[in-house]
Parts: C-alpha cells; structure tokens; sequence
C-alpha cells in the first residue's frame, strides 16, 4: 500500500472485483491506498485476491454478492462498514454477457442480463448513496462497454443493457 497515495484512506467496493477490470481496479487502488471491498460470487478467486493484497501491505476484504440481490447488497455494505467504517466509491463493474441475436435470445437470458448490468448497478448505487453522504461525499464509478454505443445483430441483450 502507498501512503499518501491519490486514494489514501478511502474505501472503495467493487463489484466483478474477483476477475478482469475488477481485479485490476482492486490492485491498483490498493497500491494507490484504499482499503477495497472485493464484492464476486467468484469467491475462490476473491479470497484469493484479497489474501495477496493483504500480503502486499494493502487492506481488502472479500464479500460474496450476487449484485441483483438486495439483501446480498445490505450485507455488502454491512460488512464494509464493520471493517472499514465508512463507504467513500462504489465501481459498478459486473456485468454478464449473452451472445445471440433478438430472435435467439430467450427471455430469461434477455431478465439475466438486464438484472446483472442494469438493476445491479441501480441496487449497489442505491445502498450505497446513504453510507456516501455519512462519509461527507462519495464516487459512483459505472464501468460500461462501447457496445452502449453501438449495437451489433448479436449480443442484442447485452448490447441493449
């Protein structure tokens, strides 16, 4: 952990923190000094992570989240605050994807995605807004895709999202 770094004494939650953008956004605040909130349902790989930040100076906590679960986001927090005390940023990083055009793709895969990468953003933005005015103030980080753009005859669901 770097002390005094851009991002020292904040904490930050991540979802889709165990794997890809998140993980790397999870390494890198911690070496820039936030405690992170690694926030997966891949939770071997998440421990994983937090354990080797934790080997590296940093602190991070593992939580398991499924991000369109509403309890699972009130005990997200939860663990957040018994650890850290406070909620400064929430990446909004999870997301899912479905390879098929509109003719293909069913409706439980179109719910599937659209829970994933939209009510999971609406749910975690949400739970954390209150604990961010407690804090004086907060990020909201959204990651998204080129594809929210542009749109292609596959991935309609994903595309749409």
């Amino acid at each position: 952990m770097q002390e005094g770094g851009r991002v020292s004494g904040k904490v930050v939650l991540i979802t889709g923190g165990a794997g890809g953008i998140g993980d790397a956004s999870a390494r890198l605040l911690s070496q820039e000094g936030a405690a992170v909130v690694i926030a997966d349902l891949l939770e071997e790989e998440g421990r994983s992570l937090e354990a080797q930040i934790a080997e590296s100076g940093g602190r991070a906590l593992f939580v398991r989240l499924d991000v369109t679960d509403e309890e699972d986001w009130d005990r997200a927090i939860k663990a957040t605050l018994n650890s850290f005390g406070k909620l400064d940023v929430i990446v909004n990083n999870a997301g899912v994807s479905h390879r098929n055009g509109v003719e293909e793709t069913t409706l439980d895969a179109w719910d599937w995605v659209m829970a994933v990468n939209v009510k999971g953003v609406f749910l975690g933005t949400k739970a954390a807004i209150p604990e961010m005015r407690k804090a004086g103030g907060g990020s909201i980080i959204n990651i998204s895709s080129i594809y929210g753009m542009v749109g292609s005859a596959t991935s309609s669901a994903y595309h749409a999202s």
